[in-house]
């Protein structure tokens, strides 16, 4: 019960804290002079400010190279309640670190040696610092905040005259996936987190935009796009950083899946710190583990290889690569959905490029489930960002296995508004031809912003009797409540989408799931023409579901106002005090089954 009322107070300090949340700009970024040719960059943790460091930069002055160096130790915006941007972070620290270049290079001594440390969720933004001064590349862009955040600095394009210094990254425990709530953690530690969530929902409500925090989470745009990025990078660098990832033996925060990011991080190199967690990996102080974890970062800052350098995505890497797959295909169902019949397309498509372009073309297909997704959790906006950050996590991945695949997508209600979203909030993702299903995305999506550089071109189908998106998503639309629309059932304004008039596929929020149409969506995904299905056309649709939708706000209100009076009839009910509780019980919880179950 203690634990419990220390999360309800957490959510309660929120709004007693609301007016501190506006934290957004780094201090104490007085440049450190020393005496050599060297500038070392340090970037703390969250919640904690540039001292947390202050042994490690000690320990850096006294090794080599390091010895001497001059040292900026900024205090990030990484409070618990902090509303800065990652892209706010990112951009003042170029600037911080193009200002003390730009001094040492006007004295005719520029720095010959740059190092970036990072611990744990400044790891991260190090490695974006790093990405950020070597420009973007066209095959994965900036973001849109962080090209708007760097409108006063140099071209985005091309690289700050320091990049090509940076000879070193160490990062300490750094969160290379993001971080997740897992069974890696403590209950505890699990309990804090999901109420540290739950807050961060609440700012979001306050602010329009989620606290810094939240964007370092696994699949979240920031760290997603970043993944995207270096691998980028890493094909067009030549030579490119070190990267050193300290990792402690005991870390009870972030899961070694997170930690380690054997997906896009197979080229760093790993030093194990032995008797260290997540905090006291940069713990020198300790008269005996202390000095375990001076020597790790003794072997982290010695190297006897070469400088790494630009390579071929096919190299080998810890992961399966296949350079041999030339199209990659990606299914994903919708809610109170397992996806049994993404295989099935899927197969189908394949079979469709192996007739058209024979045995040489390889295809594979992504067919991964993110589980049931019950109405009522598909209602919650937070619970729907889940879901997308989960898609890019695969997609990263598959990225990477099949480099030098071209990638299509098939998507069915929640399906649909997976990618949707992901080409808002991810300026990377591209795929060649898109086919949606029973869509719950909003008619109004104007896909122009991604035609033909990011999609190729967009099949939706509509279906007669969708009354599941006529209903619902349309009903949210029309009051602009939430980002859901009837796609599916009014099809898109833009002109952009092949969407034939009267031409609708028999049938409800599934229709387009039968049989007779895999033949068609094969058919676009293979060549982005639309062949129309055989059978099951009709020229109109269903008046039951047509006509009803224009007031499907109604219906919503309807609904509520007959469960409200059921429950009144029920507190009325003539029955000893027992039995019209057991019924009052059961009854709720039937709703909340229904809600949260189907």
């Amino acid at each position: 019960m203690q634990r419990i009322g220390q999360i309800v107070a957490l959510l309660l300090i929120v709004f007693l804290l609301l007016p501190l949340a506006e934290e957004r700009q780094i201090t104490k970024v007085e440049l450190e002079h020393g005496q050599s040719d060297t500038l070392i960059v340090l970037l703390h943790a969250f919640t904690k400010d540039g001292s947390s460091l202050t042994a490690i930069r000690n320990e850096l002055q006294r090794e080599g190279s390091f010895a001497e160096a001059d040292v900026l130790q900024p205090d990030l915006p990484f409070g618990v309640f902090s509303m800065a941007t990652t892209s706010e972070v990112v951009a003042q620290l170029l600037v911080v670190v193009d200002e003390a270049w730009a001094k040492r290079a006007a004295e005719g001594r520029p720095y010959k040696n740059i190092l970036l440390v990072g611990h744990s969720m400044g790891a991260l933004i190090a490695r974006k610092v790093y990405v950020a001064a070597q420009g973007q590349s066209p095959d994965a862009e900036f973001e849109p905040l962080l090209i708007d955040a760097l409108r006063d600095s140099p071209s985005v394009d091309t690289p700050r005259p320091w990049a090509d210094k940076v000879s070193k990254i160490i990062l300490f425990a750094g969160m290379n996936r993001g971080w997740s709530i897992s069974h890696h953690m403590s209950l505890w530690r699990a309990f804090y987190m999901q109420a540290g969530v739950a807050a961060g929902h609440v700012l979001e409500v306050f602010y329009g935009r989620q606290p810094i925090v939240m964007e370092i989470r696994r699949g979240a745009p920031f760290v997603t796009q970043l993944r995207l990025q270096w691998l980028s990078m890493e094909k067009h660098l030549n030579p490119k950083a070190e990267v050193v990832q300290m990792l402690g033996t005991q870390d009870d925060l972030v899961a070694p899946d997170d930690n380690v990011d054997l997906v896009v991080g197979d080229d760093f190199r790993y030093v194990t710190v032995p008797y260290s967690n997540h905090e006291n990996v940069i713990d020198l102080s300790e008269k005996k583990l202390g000095e375990y974890r001076k020597q790790a970062l003794r072997l982290a800052l010695v190297s006897d290889v070469a400088s790494p350098v630009a390579h071929d995505p096919c190299a080998s890497k810890k992961i399966r690569i296949d350079c041999s797959v030339n199209h990659v295909v990606f299914v994903m169902h919708g809610i109170r959905d397992q996806g049994h019949w993404t295989h099935q397309i899927a197969r189908r498509i394949e079979t469709q490029f192996r007739d058209r372009f024979g045995a040489d073309v390889v295809v594979e297909s992504e067919t991964s489930s993110y589980g049931y997704f019950p109405m009522l959790s598909f209602l919650q906006p937070g619970a729907r960002r889940e879901k997308v950050e989960w898609f890019m996590d695969r997609y990263v991945e598959a990225r990477v296995r099949y480099p030098r695949a071209r990638f299509h997508y098939v998507g069915h209600s929640h399906g649909t508004y997976l990618l949707a979203e992901a080409l808002e909030k991810y300026a990377s993702v591209k795929f060649d031809h898109v086919v949606f299903a029973g869509s719950v995305v909003q008619r109004g999506y104007d896909w122009s912003r991604y035609t033909p550089e990011r999609v190729q071109a967009i099949l939706n189908f509509v279906a007669t009797a969708d009354w599941v998106v006529a209903f619902f998503p349309k009903a949210l639309q029309s009051i602009g409540v939430q980002d859901l629309g009837s796609a599916g059932h009014d099809g898109f304004d833009s002109g952009k989408v092949v969407q034939p008039p009267e031409l609708y596929i028999k049938g409800g929020h599934s229709a387009a799931l039968q049989e007779q149409v895999w033949d068609s969506i094969a058919e676009f995904v293979v060549s982005g023409e639309f062949v129309p299905p055989p059978e099951g056309i009709e020229p109109k649709q269903n008046p039951w579901v047509k006509y009803p939708a224009y007031g499907a706000i109604l219906i919503w209100l309807f609904i509520a106002l007959a469960l409200i009076a059921i429950f009144i009839g029920l507190l009325r009910l003539r029955l000893r005090e027992w039995k019209k509780t057991l019924i009052i019980v059961g009854y709720v919880w039937f709703v909340w089954t229904v809600l949260t179950e189907v």
